[in-house]
């Protein structure tokens, strides 16, 4: 059964302002097909390139709002199939982040025009449970994690700018004439000539150096990441923030292997939960920053990952509970 969902719904998304059930039906849309996918896509490049640019519009917010909704009008395609459930004028504080870019006309039309069904213009790459390797035409090789959409112009070149919605790994061919960026949850990166991870699932955004440097920048601030460090956004954030990257965690689906080093448990756990869609949760607090220095093979079972936790540290107790299992 095909599922529909508002235009609203489709902005407090993009503004991580949707409730957790709110959030899966839009993720259920998008994983129904790739148009959903680069309409969700076109959507957030709008706002997202809106923030970087300066311009005063001389539009009123509603003026503003209403002036986005014909444009789209104009350029969607007949058979789409967002419905409207809520009134404009709920949305004013929207308006008032279009108004920005409301004067920047050409822009509003090329990125609605790409978010459409024309292939021409864009190439998709989404993954359902699947992790894909892609080779970009200047060579950069990204790693594109499970449920996760990568969005770039066919002909991608001179301006070498992809969109990504979820987790993906990149190894960037440097070009100083034509820089690489990221573009995703409202933040750029910018590569410098480096390996990265981009996790932007579970309402917040990681970004992992593995080697190089990377510029991060977000309407919080910039910053720039050397080899080794990393840093988290979540929505609200006031400042950015760099932490030192201490395991290689995120490269597991890359890998194939979970490699804990003294790593927290909380940490280890929560990583494989994400990878295999699992419900453990660790009962004893006690035990959350409980040291663990293992490497796992992917390819095991969950059953066979949760004994070998276990035997690192004989005072975990696992129990299988109803739906999961509990850390005691």
């Amino acid at each position: 059964m095909k599922q529909e969902v508002s235009e609203e719904l489709l902005i407090r998304y993009i503004l991580k302002e949707a409730t957790a059930g709110e959030e899966q039906a839009v993720n259920n849309w998008i994983a129904q097909n790739e148009a959903n996918a680069r309409q969700l896509e076109g959507m957030k490049m709008i706002f997202e390139s809106g923030k970087r640019l300066t311009p005063v519009s001389p539009l009123t917010e509603t003026q503003a709002w209403d002036k986005f909704k014909q444009l789209r009008t104009e350029r969607q395609p007949e058979d789409a199939k967002v419905r409207k459930m809520y009134p404009a004028a709920s949305w004013l504080r929207i308006a008032a982040a279009v108004t920005i870019f409301a004067g920047a006309g050409w822009l509003i039309s090329y990125v609605l025009k790409t978010s459409t069904d024309n292939a021409g213009n864009t190439v998709s790459i989404r993954t359902a449970n699947n992790v894909k390797t892609v080779t970009l035409p200047d060579g950069s090789v990204i790693y594109i994690n499970k449920n996760s959409v990568l969005i770039y112009a066919a002909d991608f070149g001179s301006h070498r700018a992809v969109t990504l919605t979820g987790e993906a790994f990149f190894e960037v061919k440097h070009n100083e004439q034509a820089p690489f960026t990221v573009t995703t949850n409202g933040i750029l990166i910018k590569d410098i000539g480096t390996t990265f991870n981009i996790n932007g699932t579970h309402h917040r955004t990681e970004i992992v150096v593995e080697s190089g440097i990377v510029q991060v920048s977000h309407t919080s601030g910039a910053v720039k990441l050397n080899a080794n460090e990393m840093v988290v956004i979540k929505p609200g954030d006031k400042q950015l923030s760099v932490q030192k990257s201490t395991d290689m965690l995120y490269n597991y689906y890359r890998t194939n292997q979970f490699v804990a080093v003294n790593t927290p448990l909380w940490r280890l756990i929560e990583v494989v939960n994400e990878a295999y869609g699992s419900n453990i949760i660790i009962a004893n607090q006690s035990l959350l920053n409980e040291p663990i220095t293992v490497t796992i093979k992917r390819e095991d079972s969950l059953a066979t990952i949760l004994n070998v936790i276990k035997d690192t540290t004989p005072s975990l107790h696992i129990v299988q509970t109803g739906n999961g299992f509990s850390i005691q």
